[in-house]
């Protein structure tokens, strides 16, 4: 397996939607997915060739990935509350859609992410995960400050654990906060994500899960993370 390590700088606040939450009440996910991460690189191939097969020979090399995160010291979390348009139920000809009001959670750290990416053919998906410019929702800019060939990730490195492995760790989760996120299945195909094709399924995602050592500070629609 070859590893690679990615220096993510994040100019601004981010966003990324914990799994099974609604777009309404949207809370965040503080360090960047295994999905958002590996469909990104799919996307960016697509997007910078103009080729959906370049895009499906991506998808499989990356697919099985194994990802690590450094997260950095602090991270800052704010929630707030937004304007938003959602479908009407029952939309007219000149009315299809409603304003109404949700909540959505950004995060915000003035450190670098430090990301690992391990697979059997970095080669294939190196040159698409340098041009990463978004992770999460479409405003969360970022970008790849440095990349390079590594022989292992470090050993305070977090890796996404399975419901099994969660389940076996449920008595010493003690100063840890848990974030659900989502990876792709092995059993995942590329028309299963690809937008232009019709095709989809429930095998795409597996739940997993960061668990991250933090003391939290809370107030009234904000929490700091000190790692």
């Amino acid at each position: 397996m070859q590893w690679v390590k990615l220096e993510l700088h994040f100019p601004s606040f981010f966003s990324y939607r914990r799994p099974d939450y609604s777009s309404q009440y949207a809370l965040s996910v503080p360090l960047p997915a295994p999905s958002t991460i590996k469909l990104g690189a799919v996307a960016t191939a697509i997007k910078t060739t103009g080729s959906v097969a370049e895009g499906k020979r991506v998808f499989y090399a990356i697919r099985d990935a194994e990802i690590r995160v450094i997260p950095p010291r602090q991270i800052a979390i704010n929630s707030v509350l937004i304007k938003r348009f959602k479908k009407k139920k029952n939309p007219t000809e000149f009315e299809s859609f409603e304003s109404t009001f949700g909540v959505r959670e950004y995060a915000f750290t003035p450190e670098d992410i430090n990301l690992f990416i391990g697979c059997k053919d970095t080669d294939k998906v190196i040159s698409y995960l340098k041009m990463l410019r978004y992770v999460g929702s479409g405003d969360s800019i970022v970008y790849v400050k440095n990349i390079k060939y590594i022989e292992k990730p470090p050993e305070n490195s977090i890796k996404p654990i399975s419901n099994r492995e969660f389940a076996e760790l449920t008595d010493s989760l003690e100063n840890c906060v848990v974030y659900p996120v989502k990876d792709l299945s092995k059993s995942a195909k590329f028309e299963h994500i690809n937008p232009y094709e019709s095709k989809s399924s429930k095998k795409v995602f597996e739940q997993k899960y960061y668990l991250i050592k933090a003391k939290v500070k809370k107030g009234k629609n904000w929490k700091i993370l000190e790692i």
